[in-house]
């Protein structure tokens, strides 16, 4: 996906190149997808949450006007707003007011309604400040989904060649498992020094999933390396 530099640029015209909200959605569905399944814990493993989570992407794909509204600001600690929290801000609206309408026995539906204007404005005003539980849960949905996305990224570059095909393993068994070297190496039955080769491989690959994906939302910038994008991970996840 190709997701410009000048991303506010394209977010501004959204609603003159309604084609294009297609590029921005397919960035921010995922972390849309878990931010709701947080806020509606009670419903998060049911079959009616993942349609009203459906019906709000298909709001939202159909509404770029509603998109193209959100604008770059400033947050309290002084540094850009995010279009996360206003995409999602939006998306909690539509799905609340979804869900009541479901409750109700009534057609579900996640349109604004007459409120469209009061939504949008809350939607700023969050994207501008928001509130440190907000953000908090905002941040950490918005990584988790990189961080899986990476993950799956680096699993098809094992299954394409790009990597040899064990790095996935060896990288998950060392970085999330905390397991050591020499035990992953016996158990798959490779010397301890490629063992340590594909490690490091595997871990530059993993730094570039992420690298790439923060460059399109523009987190970084295009000259930052994959160290600069953990940080910004680390920091969304509150670690």
């Amino acid at each position: 996906m190709d997701f410009p530099e000048t991303r506010w640029s394209l977010i501004g015209r959204l609603a003159d190149q309604p084609d294009q909200v297609a590029v921005v959605l397919e960035l921010y569905a995922d972390p849309i997808g878990r931010y709701l399944r947080g806020k509606f814990v009670s419903d998060a493993t049911s079959a009616r949450l993942d349609d009203v989570i459906q019906e709000v992407l298909m709001y939202l794909m159909e509404h770029p006007d509603l998109l193209s509204r959100a604008h770059p600001g400033e947050i309290a600690a002084g540094q850009a707003s995010r279009f996360r929290y206003f995409i999602m801000t939006l998306a909690y609206n539509a799905a609340r007011n979804a869900m009541r309408r479901q409750r109700n026995n009534r057609e579900m539906n996640a349109a604004m309604g007459d409120d469209g204007e009061v939504t949008v404005a809350e939607a700023l005003a969050v994207a501008r400040q928001p509130t440190d539980d907000l953000q908090k849960a905002m941040d950490r949905a918005w990584a988790e989904s990189l961080l899986t996305l990476a993950w799956r990224d680096l699993a098809a570059w094992a299954e394409d060649g790009t990597l040899e095909k064990e790095i996935p393993d060896i990288v998950k068994a060392n970085l999330v498992e905390g397991r050591n070297l020499r035990d992953i190496s016996a158990e798959l039955a490779i010397p301890l020094a490629t063992c340590h080769r594909r490690l490091a491989r595997g871990r530059t690959y993993l730094q570039k999933a992420l690298a790439d994906r923060l460059r399109q939302a523009g987190e970084i910038g295009l000259t930052e390396d994959g160290t600069s994008a953990c940080e910004v991970l680390l920091s969304a996840l509150g670690k």
